[in-house]
């Protein structure tokens, strides 16, 4: 079947459809609506969420990055101990029920810093690569913790956190009509591991982001 035309204009779903000089939503033909209008919008995230597929989509383009591992704890400081791994950042597209018809990607967490492990300054800023945008990734995102900072040879500092791993690619939607939704997991930082010297006690990692770009054909 060909293109349908509204006032002289092909229902193409990103192209916009004026009525009398005024932009349209939705055209209807015999009470049936038969186009509306859509855009391809990249959406970021710092917090889990869903996202409820548009018929018209038919591949996902996504960037993930995990969370910062938290720093370790000094060591001879009570209640120290090393620090926590980041959480993993994880895509998966569901069914219309919930259930999880396939795992997309995961953006492994860092791992977290080492109990006294001697470099308090050892903590992975996350690199952002070329290309990935603001937001989601701020100077932050991702990040590791600082470790804890010791007093000396007897007590060495807890080492930094790492930060957090990433991964991208394009998922193509399935042709079955039964991927309904995408949920987006976060991966948390990781907790810090404590106790060092007045004021300087070890850091939380920072959590991780996602990038969605949803492409119609």
């Amino acid at each position: 079947m060909g293109d349908i035309y509204f006032n002289g204009t092909a229902l193409a779903s990103e192209k916009k459809v004026k009525f009398n000089g005024t932009d349209m939503s939705n055209v209807y033909f015999n009470g049936t609506k038969i186009w509306t209008y859509y855009s391809e919008t990249a959406q970021a995230f710092t917090s889990s969420s869903t996202y409820t597929l548009d018929p018209a989509e038919t591949s996902v383009q996504y960037k993930l990055s995990g969370g910062g591992g938290g720093g370790g704890g000094a060591s001879g400081y009570t209640g120290a101990t090393a620090g926590s791994a980041g959480g993993d950042t994880i895509l998966k597209v569901l069914a219309a029920d919930g259930s999880v018809r396939q795992t997309i990607a995961t953006a492994s967490g860092g791992a977290g810093g080492q109990y006294g492990g001697g470099n308090r300054t050892g903590a992975s800023d996350f690199s952002i690569p070329s290309g990935w945008a603001n937001p989601p990734w701020s100077s932050t995102v991702s990040d590791g913790g600082l470790g804890a900072q010791g007093s000396g040879e007897g007590n060495p500092s807890g080492t930094g956190g790492t930060a957090g791993s990433t991964t991208s690619g394009t998922y193509t939607i399935n042709a079955d009509g039964n991927d309904h939704s995408l949920q987006i997991t976060i991966g948390g930082g990781g907790g810090n591991g404590g106790a060092g010297e007045a004021g300087q006690y070890a850091q939380s990692g920072n959590s991780g982001g996602a990038w969605l770009l949803y492409v119609i054909s």
